[in-house]
């Protein structure tokens, strides 16, 4: 009973700090809700280009894009309807994009078979649901190991060679935008006004999505020519 008590209050609270009102309609955040949808778009637009690759990459493309799809789905719902469960599709999806990313990149380096990254990421993956389950507010420490995990995996790129610089830069350039956007756009903070229709997460949704996208396209080459040795 306790756990279902706790779970009813955290699915009460969905989304209020993230500043915009919350209604009581289908689209509870209307402006994060459909600005969530970004991720889906962008993932529409890695599986169309998964369609220009081979091998290893394009099976990580496809993957890839299918998790940027369902990061979108899993966000609108946590803004949007806020049913139950939508807090967990929220968190798990987006860290599973990162964890892929994360995992193939440092596999590909470490000389890894495909079989072996993508068991890694599966546990890794499985780890997390199990976590989340037991303590859904833990999507803030878990997101912290995805992106070390990624800076990790991102280092031996450079050493290798090949990265797309106006890619790469373009995503630091929007990553940073994002994270901006993110810190002055919570309740409470400089650029929150909860019935406007700027929102700075609305924003963040929209630039990270960018950054994480155009961080796959920065790194192609370099997975490529590694796949190819």
């Amino acid at each position: 009973m306790r756990y279902r008590a706790t779970m009813i209050e955290i699915l009460a609270s969905l989304g209020e700090s993230d500043c915009e009102s919350i209604g009581d309609g289908f689209l509870a955040q209307p402006v994060n809700a459909l600005s969530s949808l970004t991720f889906s778009v962008v993932g529409v637009a890695i599986l169309v280009w998964a369609g220009r690759a081979a091998g290893r990459e394009r099976r990580f493309r496809l993957i890839l894009g299918m998790l940027f799809v369902l990061t979108g789905l899993g966000s609108f719902l946590y803004h949007g309807p806020q049913t139950a469960g939508s807090l967990f599709a929220h968190d798990i999806t987006f860290l599973a994009a990162l964890v892929v990313v994360a995992i193939t990149n440092g596999a590909l380096a470490l000389g890894w078979s495909e079989r072996r990254s993508w068991t890694v990421a599966a546990v890794l993956l499985i780890t997390y649901a199990v976590v989340l389950v037991l303590w859904p507010t833990a999507t803030n420490v878990l997101t912290t190991v995805s992106v070390v995990l990624l800076v990790a995996s991102d280092v031996p790129l450079h050493r290798i060679g090949g990265i797309a610089g106006r890619w790469y830069v373009a995503a630091l350039v929007l990553l940073g935008l994002a994270l901006g956007f993110f810190v002055i756009g919570r309740s409470g903070a400089p650029l929150c006004d909860a019935d406007s229709l700027l929102q700075g997460h609305a924003l963040w949704h929209v630039l990270s999505a960018g950054a994480l996208g155009a961080y796959v396209v920065a790194t192609a080459p370099v997975r490529e020519r590694m796949d190819g040795r």
